[in-house]
């Protein structure tokens, strides 16, 4: 009888720091759910800012060479901070809607 209350007890410890190895886990996941999840939304928010930022200097790059003005002729007007690769970069990006019935 002694050894089964024994047994019982030892049996209520072990499980009592499983619980409590477990709701440890839980929580970090948790945790760490939260963070992955943060870290996505501010890519997901960066990304929206710089493509934002692409079209606003694409239509831009478009009006200038609308201007009959050249790649070359660009980066030397923005003072040499873009290169041609990068000027013809925007100038391939897709019209946005609004530009496109603005014009």
């Amino acid at each position: 009888m002694v050894k089964q209350a024994v047994r019982q007890d030892a049996r209520r410890q072990v499980r009592e720091a499983l619980d409590a190895r477990r709701k440890a886990r839980l929580h970090t996941e948790r945790r760490q759910a939260e963070l992955a999840v943060a870290v996505l939304s501010a890519i997901a928010e960066r990304d929206d800012v710089i493509a934002a930022t692409d079209r606003a200097a694409a239509a831009a790059v478009r009006s200038l060479l609308g201007e009959g003005l050249e790649l070359a002729d660009i980066g030397v007007l923005c003072g040499g901070t873009l290169d041609v690769k990068e000027l013809q970069r925007l100038a391939k990006l897709p019209v946005a809607e609004s530009e496109g019935k603005a014009s």
